[in-house]
């Protein structure tokens, strides 16, 4: 008895899709609405490939049914299986899936692009995933809303990264199934909001696109900012953090752009982290007010590099000493009794600019909290 896939691949065979050139089959029918039916029954689950001998020392995947598999996926999705069954089939981008999906609608296709962005089905973690491609021409071709997807939002990188700049083409990036550069241009500022707002990794190419996007001036350099803050705020990877940090950095933030960011700066600061310490705390420790000083340096107290720490408190001594200079007293005993000898000469240095007179006894309980 023939099992639901055979049944399958002989409506699919009668309908003449196996012997149809491949950029054909979609002029032809998917049959009875019963023939469908039986169709989408054997189609719309189980493995098509199964691992077999090939050779005395050989194995390798072959298929179950004597059909072309590629063209099976095709008429699988034209005879109605669902989106994440359609994504686990397609081996490939292609005109042709890119029309049966369309035919499907838009819901369809927005199922389709969170099944078929994925993951595992990149070779690196910020390359093209294999249907990275056909999803973007969806979004695109179909005005589809821009999925709230992370790994949609890291193939519209990768691609836009290969199609807007320099960066060398993928292993998955095929020449003859490419989304228009205008088309990518035509959305991009939606595409950085978004992937903003889904906190994609900066690591990858993400963050080179909206550098791109400032210097081409599709992205005002204030918005870029109050984007690139915002990314900050939500990052959970220290590495995005410094990368985020970097963009600021490239688009050309001034001095007098952090200080006017104070408020959204110093939780940052608490983080403990190189990059932000180092870029945000000398201007802030420099220039701001001494209503904010002290809340600044209790954040930067965070810092676990000597290199932080001695530029936090040569900034310190840049500026005049605050009116009240008791307060700082825990404060300057924490770096008084730092390991490291240069810190306690710098931190003695401002002991002395500032008039204290700190007894030299051990007060470590007071200042763990620091």
């Amino acid at each position: 008895m023939a099992s639901k896939l055979e049944k399958a691949a002989e409506i699919y065979r009668s309908l003449g899709y196996e012997e149809t050139d491949f950029d054909d089959i979609l002029n032809l029918g998917i049959g009875s609405k019963e023939e469908q039916k039986e169709a989408r029954e054997g189609l719309k689950s189980g493995d098509w490939t199964e691992i077999k001998q090939l050779s005395d020392n050989t194995y390798g995947f072959v298929s179950v049914v004597d059909v072309n598999l590629e063209k099976l996926a095709i008429f699988a999705i034209r005879v109605g299986v669902d989106a994440k069954r359609a994504a686990n089939i397609l081996r490939r981008s292609s005109e042709v899936a890119l029309k049966a999906i369309k035919e499907r609608g838009e819901t369809f296709a927005m199922n389709f692009i969170q099944a078929a962005c994925a993951s595992n089905r990149r070779i690196w973690e910020h390359s093209l995933s294999v249907l990275g491609m056909l999803a973007l021409k969806l979004v695109h071709e179909m005005n589809l809303e821009i999925p709230e997807s992370v790994e949609y939002m890291k193939d519209w990188a990768a691609a836009a990264a290969i199609l807007l700049t320099s960066k060398r083409k993928d292993y998955n990036f095929d020449d003859r199934f490419v989304i228009e550069k205008e088309e990518i241009l035509r959305r991009f500022k939606e595409h950085i909001e978004a992937g903003v707002a889904l906190n994609v990794p900066a690591t990858g190419p993400f963050s080179d696109i909206l550098i791109w996007g400032v210097q081409n001036n599709l992205i005002a350099k204030d918005t870029a900012m109050e984007q690139v803050f915002y990314g900050l705020s939500i990052a959970q990877r220290p590495g995005d953090r410094k990368e985020y940090v970097n963009v600021l950095e490239q688009i050309g933030i001034t001095d007098e752009e952090i200080k006017s960011r104070v408020e959204t700066i110093i939780p940052l600061l608490g983080l403990g982290e190189t990059a932000i310490l180092e870029r945000f705390a000398p201007v802030l420790i420099e220039s701001v007010t001494e209503d904010w000083l002290y809340t600044i340096l209790i954040s930067c107290s965070s810092a676990k590099v000597k290199k932080i720490k001695k530029l936090i408190l040569k900034s310190v001594l840049k500026r005049e000493k605050p009116k009240s200079v008791k307060e700082y007293e825990d404060w300057l005993t924490f770096y008084k009794q730092d390991e490291d000898k240069s810190i306690v000469k710098l931190a003695g240095s401002i002991e002395k600019a500032w008039g204290l007179e700190i007894e030299d006894e051990d007060i470590k309980e007071e200042v763990q909290g620091l």
